[in-house]
């Protein structure tokens, strides 16, 4: 049987193709032309797994063999690409190489996506800025099944490499909207009765007496500035902590919040049942 990937090789550093992937790893901005870059093996299959288009995939010279069963599962359209490994060495963002990138296609998330799931849970991300907060965030989004995320202007891209590491690969299986303004993000929830909570520090609704079983969307506000001004018709809502805790770290408190959810939803579903 005919090899569906046969490589082609690149060995100039100055290939176009290289340049671009290398202008990527220079801004951390892991997304470019409709691509995004992926870094590891482990981001590979997920991509794959979630039926993410694999455009490219370069391998590091003599590396073939070592992934085998990877480049396998690649659709037959996927371009296999060897690259010297000098070369392949300055195409990286973490201080270490596998031996394998990959260029798949970036998702495309609409507003309808956001609300698939019933009933609707979404994070909406005001000014979130730090990437490792961001990315851990989606992940945390994913695993207690939000349907989506809005992040306003002013959060950082969540295709910044350290964000999209972060991630997990949950940004090509949560639905994510992107560059919002506060007034679209209100008229969307309202549009689709869905009733917004803003974490507060204090002085709001305590978390467990809120009732998160019916279409919500949660605010998380900048780590250094907190909400901004257009969030004073959403509810507030603030986890009760000891006196001696300050505050939570940003991620630290979606994934609390998104936990309290969880288990309220899970104890619905059993009284349903």
């Amino acid at each position: 049987m005919a090899n569906p990937h046969p490589a082609r090789e690149i060995a100039s550093r100055n290939h176009p193709l290289l340049k671009t992937i290398r202008k990527m790893v220079r801004s951390q901005e892991l997304c470019a032309d409709g691509l995004v870059l992926l870094e590891t093996p482990r981001l590979i299959a997920d991509a794959i797994e979630s039926g993410a288009a694999i455009n490219k995939l370069l391998v590091r010279d003599g590396s073939q063999a070592r992934f085998r069963d990877l480049i396998r599962r690649c659709p037959p359209e996927t371009e296999l690409i060897a690259v010297g490994s000098e070369v392949f060495d300055t195409l990286l963002t973490t201080e270490t190489t596998q031996g394998i990138l990959a260029l798949a296609a970036q998702p495309r998330w609409g507003e309808a996506d956001l609300i698939t799931k019933k009933p609707a849970l979404l994070l909406v991300l005001d000014g979130i800025q730090d990437p490792g907060n961001l990315g851990t965030i989606l992940r945390s989004a994913e695993a207690f099944g939000a349907s989506g995320a809005i992040l306003n202007r002013g959060s950082v891209n969540p295709f910044n490499a350290k964000a999209f590491r972060a991630s997990a690969g949950a940004l090509f299986r949560l639905p994510c909207l992107i560059a919002w303004t506060a007034a679209l993000t209100l008229t969307f929830l309202r549009k689709n009765g869905i009733h917004a909570f803003a974490t507060t520090i204090s002085g709001g609704l305590n978390l467990p007496r809120a009732d998160l079983t019916r279409p919500v969307a949660i605010v998380f506000g900048s780590e250094a500035h907190g909400l901004g001004t257009h969030w004073q018709a959403a509810e507030l809502l603030t986890i009760p902590m000891t006196a001696r805790a300050e505050s939570l770290n940003v991620a630290s408190a979606a994934a609390v919040v998104l936990y309290e959810i969880s288990r309220q939803r899970s104890q619905l579903n059993m009284i349903v049942d």
